[in-house]
Order: C-alpha cells, then structure tokens, then sequence
C-alpha cells in the first residue's frame, strides 16, 4: 500500500503541460518559421496548422539541440516570440498569443471573404467533438475545435473547400460558400477492422484475429440501467449463456457458461462452469465490479485460449477497466434510481377455490365433503374468527375464514439506485482516471431488513517515466455490506418464508386480534419468520492492487513485468434469535428456535501474481513477424474460521462470551486453511503475410499443487489458429463489395483443474476416526478407516477445441456478419474408478471419462442512416449440445433430473410417457394388468405407456446391461439454443434502444410442493384449478386430485411422476431493457457549465413472453427452478449522465 500510494503521489506530480514524448534534432540558424516547421515534420508524426501573418510575426531562430523532445524544441524557437502554440490531436496549431483559438487569413489573399464558425459533433452520440482539425483545403489555414467543438475561421473566399479531420472519423469537405455558420457532424469509421480487441498476453486488431473471440465495449455498460457486470452481459457475446439465480439483493448466484460444458467436474450443475474471468490480466470476480469502470470484455472461446493453459478449458473472459485519456480534465457522472418488483409472484389459491379444490380432493377420495355452510360463509365474508373447524370442519381444531394473499403479504417494491463518478484527464507523460461507485440495492421483502450496499474506489494511472519505459497501476477498493433475514438461507429448508409464502393456508391470518403474529397450529408464519427470525450481516472487503512496466530497449521489443496482490476479506454475523408465536387467543402456540444461536465467520484470500514476458514484433517487407515468450507464479492462499454460541441468556446481546459454556455441544467451532500455486510458461508466434494470411501458433505448460508431486506438470498444451483475408485479394477488392472477407479455422488443446472435488493434498490417503465395518453382527468398530483413497496418477483433464469461422463485412461495413462451429472433447475426464459393493469407501477418480460438446454461433449486424434518422439491428444465434460418450461405470438412469449418465447429455430429465387419463371401468381394468401399475388407482387417475413392450411398468433401467425399462430421455435442463437481438434508434437528440433475449429450448420440471396440487398441508397453485379431472371435467389437462393426507400418498406420487405431463419447454423471449433517452441541447448545457448531459428512461425485464413456467408463475429465467428462490425483478428507472 506504501508503494501505491507513494506512486498515486508521483504520478499526480506529473500532470503539468502538455508534452508529446518523441525526440527530434534541430540545428540551424537564423531559421525562418517554415524552415522549422518543415524540418520538425520530417522527424515528428505531427502536423502545423498556420498562416502568413503568423510568417511574418515569427523572429528568426538559431538553435542547436539534439535529442530533445518535440514539445521542448517548440518552447525554445518560441521563447520571447509573439506566438504561441497548441497541441492537439497530433496537430500543432501555431497562432498569435492574442488570438489562440483562430487562424488569421493569409495577408496575400487581397480580402477577406467571410467569417466562418460552427460547432463539430458526433454523429451518433451528438457529443462536441475537442481537438478536430477544420482547415482550408490547399493551404496550411485552419483552427483546432476547442473543449465545446466550436471553431472560427476565415474563409479567403466561397469557393474555400473546409476539410474537417479527426482521427477514427471519416474526413469531411464543406464548399464555403455565402455560408457564415457550419455545424458538422462526424461519422466515427464504421468499418471496424481497425479496432484493437485484447486477446491473451497483448492486443490485436480485429481484422487480424484468427480465433473465435467475442468483444463489447462500454456502451454496453453505460447505455444501461444496471447494477451488475452480468446483467449487461447477457445476451450480448454468442456462445456465452449467463443464468441467473436469485433475486436477492448480493446473492443473484450468476454462473457464466461458455459453449457448453467441458467436464462433469465443474463448480455447479445447471447453469455451468467457470471460466477464467482476467481483470486487467488478473484473475477476478466480475460481480463485485462498478460496470461503469469497464472498457471492454472479451471472450475467448477457442484455441485462442489456449494460451492461458491449465484454465482455459471452459474460456476465458478478459476484462479491461478504463484508462485516462490525454487532454483536460473531464469529469463524468451518473445516476440511476429504478423501483424493483418481482417479475413473477406465484398466484395461490384463494380462500374460495382453496376449499372447493379440496372439497373435490375429499369426494374423489370417497370421504364426506364440506357442508354448503363453508362455501356460504367463504362468499358472505363472514368474519375472520367464525369457528368451523380446521380445514372447515374436517377436524376438531379451530379456522378461520381469512382470505389472505400472502405471497402479496411477504413482498413489496424495492428500490436501487447507482451513481458513478470519475475524473480523468493527463498529458504525453501522465494520464490517469478516478472513479468511484455507489450502488444500493433494496430487496423486495415486506418484513426484516434486506439490501446490499457496494462502494467501488479506483485509480487507474499510466506513466511514460522514460521514453522507452512506461508504468501502469491499478488499484480498486471495494466493499459490500449485506443484511438479510436469517431464515431465508438454504439450511432452514422447508421453513423458509419464501417457501411458506406459497404455501401457506390462505385462511390464515397474518395477525391475532391482539396484533401479534398468528402461528396456526405450529405451522409458519412467513411474516413473522422474516420479521423477527433473525438477521445475517455480511461485509466484504477487497484490496487489488496491479503494477504493470513496459520496457523497449530496441526497436519491436517490448519487455513487460507484472505484478499484482489481491486481499479479500469476508466476515459474517448470523444471528437467530428465539421468538414467540402466539395463538388465536393471545396464548403462546411455541417458541421457535430453542436455543438460540449466534454464528460468526470470517474468511481470507491472498492471491499473488508475478509474471514476465517479452514480444518481439519485427517486419521484413510483406512478412510480419511477432513473437510473445513469458512465465509466470501464482500463489493462492485461503484461509477461514467460524464459531458457534447456543443458548444465550437474551437475544438482545448475542456475544459470544455469553455463551452457555457449561455444555461442549453449545460451542462449535470450524477452521479451513488451503494454499495452492500455479507455475506457467508460454509462448505464442504470429505470421503475417500482406494482412492476408495470418498464423498464430501457441503453447503453455502448467505446473499446479493440486495434482501429486509426479503429475503436477501438464502436457504442453499446443494451439493453432490460421486466417484468410479473402477480401486482401485482388480480384475481391476489384468487385467493390466486400469491406471484408475472412475465413478461419482452429485447433488447440487446453487442460483443466477448475474441478470442484480436487482439495488440498486429496492425492495423499486420509483416515477418518472412528467408525464401524460394515460387515458382521455386531458391526465392529475401527479406530481408524480411510474415508476415501487416493489416486497418485491422476492430473490434468485435456481438452480438445476445433473451430471454424467466417467474418463478413459489406455495403461500406454496413451489414456485418460473422459464423462460427465449434467441437470440444474431453478426452481425459476425472470419473470415479469401478469399485465392489463392499468396498466400504468413496472410490477415487481417474482421468477415463469422455465429453463431447458441439455448436455453432452466428451474429449479424446492420446499420445505417436516413438523414438524421441514424439505427442499428443486432441479432445472433447461439447453440451447444452435449453428449457423455464414456462414464466409467455409468449406473443407469433414475426417475427426473439426472447430471450424469453415459450415452446423453449433462443435466438429462429421464420419465415416462404420458398416455392420458383412464376415463372409465374398462381403460382401467386393462391398464391394472400391466405388473408395477398401483393396484388402488381409479378412474381420474394417470396412465403411462409400457414403452419397452414387458407387459410391467419398470421404474429403472440399466442401458449397459441393455436394461431401459419404461422410463425414456425427455429432455436437457440446459438451455439448448440461446438467441438475442439489440435495436437502437437515434434522431436528432433522441435515441431509443430495444434490447431482446430469450431461449428456444430448455425442458423443465419445476420443484417443490407447489409445483403439483396439493391442499390439506399446504396451498395450491391457482393454475391448478379447473384443469384437474373430476366426473364433471373429463377433458382435464391433469389427473384428479386426492389429498395427501388421507392415506392416498402413492397415488398423488404415481399420478405425478416425473413424465411428459410433468416437463414444460422452458422457452422464452424477454424484452430484457427498453430505453428513452434525451439530450439536452448545446446551448443550454453549456450555459451551465456543461459539456453534455443526457435523461433516460428504462425498464428491465418487463415483458416476458414464455410457453412454460405453470401458468406464469415461475420465472422462464430461473434456473433452481425451485418454489425456494427469491423472486427475479423488473426495473422501472430513470437517470441522467453528465459530462463536465
């Protein structure tokens, strides 16, 4: 930290006037202006801009310096002069220090025609252009635009062609004429090829790119509404699927997927794996991330990575936060506030429909029905505490007769709001940028406290200290702090609120006359749970620091070093206290969480980084030569405790020296320690020949602890990647059609440690104490066993990547394109090695699995102008499917989801096939024969198809014993194909953007009670009522309906198995943001002090169209799929963006 900030304090020194940091000679003397200029422009990469009487003013010169830099040579032959100088934008603008922002006409021109001005914007964000060269065209006249994009200039006559340049803007000429104001627009160059994108270990032009890499820019983050870096994402890189969660403020739980899966191994099951994710070449959290501070995000997605070895398996994703820009200072700000609502609330049952659902569940189960005087009190309102009995009269316990919603009782609107400021500005030697966030995101909760606060600080600094030495630094502070109700984590399992709210009696009242909360017969109440069920306080902490020197000591060779720490802190005090729930009367009906408890954890990562490489990059005539060599150490250390207190004397002070310490079992305690270190070399060679055939070449080899002493070194993981630029060709360029035509193929090799069960030393037998042998009677007793045994020889999984693409540009690059298929295999997949049955231990993994996964990615883009009508069309396409080709020891399917079988895809659903419902006596008695068919179904009730032909309904099957019994594959949990498209529209000083994103395919089950009927226990969707059979309904979409709880279990269970009744097609489209914006009109922002100044409107996620989701009542989006997850939201917001 001394370091940083003594280089913070260095680098602010810096800032002075401007210099330009090329060294030049000049000896002459008694040299006139043009003899100067003319000499300086042979050695300098600049341009003068001047006029005859500035000629005449300038004294002779006599000058001897050799070496020096340009800007201080221009000071010396201006010492004592009546001119003055300004540079901008790679032009030197030599004026009369009186008059610094003009050009005079030349004195040999005979008049002066006319006075021209005008102001120079951006064509597409209508923003004042600084530093644009507008001159007169044959002649050395003109004027630099200043900070507002206004010039002044005299024009020698109409016929004067004024020529307005700057450099990524196409040059545009303007005939003089009569006229005496000229506002331009400039049009950046939409041909993109010269874009430089960021690929491993340096930088590359797009049109020079062989492999398959996906890149967005920082509008994609600042034209936004959003709060988080995924967010953005989404949608916009083909062949990246981002799914989300939760909506919970902090804990969205976003995983990040890049073509398909790569193992079985990875760190989760639905949703994905993880790829490598480089802040500013550092391995980082995405998430934690003010979006505002990111310049670009690349992915690459074949051999492209492979440079990136051990982790590159699954893609890597390359994030580059924003620099400061040479110029003056310029600060930006923004803010947004939006009101959040869930997108989806699951709509239960009322009172009404509760009882008559039920009531037809009894008489389909052959009991009494309710008596007509429930269904008369349910619709005349009658009061809250009219007693009939619970479940209205079945049993002897007291009801009620509410009517409450109480997913609408648990949720509310909740608000966000952002604001981002930096400052950022420098000169030829220093250019920095500060910034700093603010995000607060409230969640949605109507009782507890819940919302996550983030606070982002960053200085990013680049300093040229020598002229062949250059410093850059990167440091971020962040911190998040987060409150959420205890009892909302996953451990409290069925009593969850969130799960309780949809499924909770609706006859039940929040509260009991008394206002406390009412706790029906023991069952929960969500409210109170929420409200008075503790609170769980998380704080994270997070230092990064990244130094990065470049050195060229000769001509093409760049030396660079870097070196980078990251501290992340995280504690959290989970409290659950105990609370009384209370009866109709005011009686105490329990006291929940008996003891109480206090948990308090604290955890710390230190990641090191220290690498070094050099490039070499050297041209011999048409051949391009450019070669990357470099190693690099990463070290990672984890380290974390927590500790438990029960039975405090109050809830007021849960510390835990008050704990009860006169029994053991009321103190627990945990610790976790875990070092690793990665060692890597590397190596990539780039050919080029006339930018029309390019060759890159990599290879890396890893060393990592996590593997034995003898397997910690990875193959050489080898990479090709060859270019064609068609469009380089002659007989293209002579058709005048294509701006670019490029055709791509790949191959590499990249390995894999990301494996979610590789641990600390798991190569080295560990024994557990303790235990019984599993054989005998009694069963005897061990004092030691080993848990599970290791496997020495196991390493690295190898992953194969083949690709082939085309790039497309045409019509002037208005209309992009770009194609690419993939094929990835895993031939080395960890996979649990065959063990007996009496084994008597988890059996170690081996390198002996196989995983194919295959795709195709395709985007197109066109844009164009009408006038001032200026829009845009995005849409892209992806798709990845996958297939276990070999699971060692493969043991079948079983009934719903299953993760991984031999011979299908990851994520598989397997059930049975929906054959309709038996509608009288006789469908019945023919479908009783089939052996497996429960013996006491009925008419009403569901029958599935003998798909093998056995005359049984066999529940499992064996596929290696040639054994597939009923159940058959009916679908992938992973979204199979993935599609989104991007519509902007900008006219005058309004724009407008429409953003889409949706999935073709995804089969799904939901979870949960709630996801079948159910009643007596709990609540029922409404989507169920009515379309359940009954002798009334015989068309019904669903079987009848039989409460659980009166005996009836196996019939519920049998009706609802897992089959194509039960999966949906999770299809959506979703019109993730719509946005309005306004800019505010030149002369009224620079009124007050403004350069620009922008208002918008959006809303998120507010349009949803989808096949699935039961009726609308899941989220299309969610991937748990589950009744406990905490809704997704929709956004209404406003903002405003300020550029001073």
């Amino acid at each position: 930290m001394k370091l940083t900030i003594f280089l913070m304090i260095i680098s602010f020194l810096q800032i002075r006037a401007e210099g330009y940091g090329q060294l030049v000679s000049l000896n002459v003397k008694r040299a006139s202006l043009n003899e100067i200029v003319a000499k300086l422009r042979e050695q300098a990469n600049v341009d003068f801009l001047y006029n005859n009487i500035t000629v005449k003013d300038f004294k002779p010169v006599t000058i001897d310096i050799k070496d020096q830099d340009l800007l201080k040579v221009l000071d010396d032959c201006f010492k004592g002069q009546s001119l003055t100088y300004k540079l901008t934008n790679k032009v030197i603008l030599i004026t009369n220090k009186a008059q610094p922002e003009k050009v005079k006409a030349d004195a040999g021109i005979p008049a002066q025609k006319q006075n021209i001005s005008g102001v120079v914007r951006d064509s597409t964000s209508n923003e004042p252009l600084s530093g644009v060269s507008v001159g007169v065209e044959g002649t050395s006249f003109g004027a630099i635009t200043d900070n507002n994009g206004k010039y002044t200039l005299n024009a020698p006559d109409p016929n004067s062609v004024l020529v307005f340049s700057f450099v990524g803007y196409r040059t545009q000429k303007i005939v003089a004429g009569s006229k005496t104001i000229i506002n331009v627009s400039l049009a950046s160059v939409q041909n993109k090829l010269s874009d430089v994108v960021v690929i491993g270990y340096g930088t590359r032009t797009k049109g020079a790119i062989t492999g398959a890499i996906s890149t967005v820019k920082a509008d994609v983050f600042e034209n936004r509404p959003i709060n988080n870096v995924y967010d953005a994402l989404e949608g916009e890189l083909p062949g990246v699927t981002i799914t989300q969660g939760s909506g919970q403020p902090n804990a969205q739980g976003y995983t990040l997927q890049v073509r398909g899966f790569s193992s079985i191994n990875g760190s989760t099951a639905i949703g994905g794996e993880d790829p490598l994710i480089l802040i500013d070449g550092v391995p980082g959290d995405m998430s934690t991330l003010n979006p505002r501070d990111i310049a670009s995000v690349t992915v690459l997605k074949d051999a492209a990575a492979a440079i990136y070895g051990n982790r590159a398996a699954d893609g890597v994703i390359l994030v580059t936060t924003k620099q400061g820009k040479k110029g003056p200072l310029q600060i930006d700000y923004s803010f947004n506030i939006g009101l959040k609502q869930p997108t989806y609330l699951k709509k239960m049952m009322n009172t009404l429909q509760f009882a008559t659902f039920m009531n037809n569940g009894l008489i389909n189960a052959g009991q009494p029905g309710f008596p007509n005087s429930v269904f008369t009190n349910i619709k005349n309102n009658a009061p809250v505490d009219t007693l009939q009995g619970w479940n209205f009269g079945v049993t002897g316990y007291p009801g009620f007769y509410g009517n409450t919603d109480w997913n609408k009782v648990v949720f509310k609107d909740g608000v966000q709001e952002l604001h981002s400021l930096s400052i950022s500005g420098g000169n030829e030697y220093n250019t920095f940028i500060i910034s700093g966030g603010y995000d607060h995101d409230g969640g949605t909760l109507n009782y507890g406290t819940n919302y996550a606060d983030r606070y982002n600080l960053r200085f990013n600094n680049n300093m040229h200290l020598l002229k062949n030495f250059d410093l850059q630094t990167r440091t971020e502070i962040q911190n998040t702090l987060t409150k959420t109700p205890t009892e909302i984590t996953p451990s409290a399992g069925y009593d969850n609120p969130l799960y309780q709210a949809s499924n909770q009696f609706p006859y039940q009242p929040v509260y009991n006359p008394a206002g406390n909360f009412y706790g029906y017969q023991g069952y929960e109440n969500p409210a109170q749970s929420l409200a008075q069920g503790g609170l769980t306080t998380t704080w994270y902490t997070g230092v990064h620091t990244n130094f990065l020197a470049n050195y060229k000591p000769i001509d093409g060779l760049t030396i660079t070093g870097q070196a980078a720490v990251n501290l992340d802190f995280n504690n959290e005090d989970s409290l659950l206290p105990t609370y009384t729930r209370y009866n109709w009367d005011n009686g105490i009906q329990d006291i929940r969480n008996t003891p109480n408890s206090a948990t308090y954890s604290n955890g710390r990562t230190t990641y090191q980084l220290y690498q070094v490489y050099a490039d070499y990059d050297k041209k011999f005539g048409d051949h391009n030569f450019d070669f990357t060599v470099g190693t690099s150490l990463e070290k990672t250390n984890n380290e974390g405790q927590s500790i438990t207190g029960y039975n405090f004397p109050n809830n007021d002070i849960l510390t835990l020296n008050l704990a009860d310490k006169t029994n053991l079992a009321y103190i627990n305690y945990t610790g976790d320690l875990n070092n690793q270190t990665l060692e890597s070399y590397f190596g990539r060679l780039s050919y080029s020949y006339k930018n029309k055939f390019i060759l890159d070449i990599t290879a890396r080899t890893d060393a990592s602890t996590k593997f034995a002493p003898s397997e910690r070194w990875s193959e050489v993981f080898p990479s090709a990647a060859l270019a064609y630029n068609v469009s380089e060709e002659k007989f293209i360029k002579d058709l005048n059609f294509f701006d670019q035509l490029k055709l791509r193929v790949s191959y590499g090799r990249a390995g894999n440690q990301n494996i979610s069960s590789l641990g600390l030393f798991d190569y080295i037998p560990l024994i557990t104490i303790g235990g019984v042998y599993p054989l005998g009677s009694p069963n005897a007793g061990l004092p030691g066993a080993t848990a599970s045994p290791a496997s020495p020889t196991r390493t690295w999984e190898t992953i194969t990547n083949k690709n082939v693409g085309i790039d497309v540009q045409i019509l002037k690059s208005r209309l992009t394109a770009s194609f690419d298929y993939f094929n990835k295999i895993n031939n080395d997949m960890l996979v649990a090695v065959g063990v007996p049955a009496t084994f008597g231990a988890t059996p170690p993994t081996e390198n002996q699995g196989r995983l194919v996964t295959k795709g195709f990615e395709a985007s197109v883009t066109w844009r164009d102008h009408i006038g001032e009508f200026r829009y845009s069309v995005m849409a892209q396409l992806s798709t990845n499917t996958d297939k276990l080709v070999s699971l060692k020891n493969s043991s079948g399917y079983g009934e719903g989801l299953n993760y991984a079988r031999q011979g299908y895809p990851i994520d598989s659903y397997f059930g049975y096939v929906y054959n309709g419902i038996i509608q009288n006596q006789a469908q019945l008695t023919a479908y009783k024969k089939l052996t497996g068919v429960p013996q006491d179904i009925q008419v009403g009730d569901v029958m599935y198809k003998d798909v093998d032909g056995d005359g049984a309904l066999t529940e499992y099957g064996n596929p290696a014993k040639g054994q597939n019994g009923d159940m058959v594959y009916l679908g992938n949990a992973i979204p199979e194909y993935t599609y989104s498209s991007n519509i902007t529209v900008q006219y005058k000083n309004f724009d407008f953007a429409v953003f889409l994103q949706g999935v073709g395919k995804r089969t799904v089950q939901y979870g949960g009670d709630i996801a079948t009927p159910n009643a007596f226990y709990y609540n029922s969707l409404q989507y169920y009522y009515g379309k359940t059979w009954t002798p009334q309904n015989t068309n019904a979409q669903y079987p009848r309906y039989i409460p659980g709880s009166l005996g009836y279990d196996d019939i519920r269970n049998y009706d609802y198995h897992t089959s194509s009744l039960t999966l949906e097609n999770d299809a959506y489209l979703r019109f993730k943001t719509i946005t309005v914006g306004y800019n505010l009109p030149t002369s009224f922002v620079q009124r007050i002090k403004m350069k620009s100044a922008r208002i918008f409107f959006s809303g998120s996620d507010l349009i949803t169209i989808s096949k699935g989701t039961l009726g609308g009542n899941f989220d299309p989006e969610d991937g748990s799929m589950s009744a406990f997850t905490y809704p997704f939201n929709k956004v209404y917001s406003m903002g405003v963006d300020v550029k001073f």
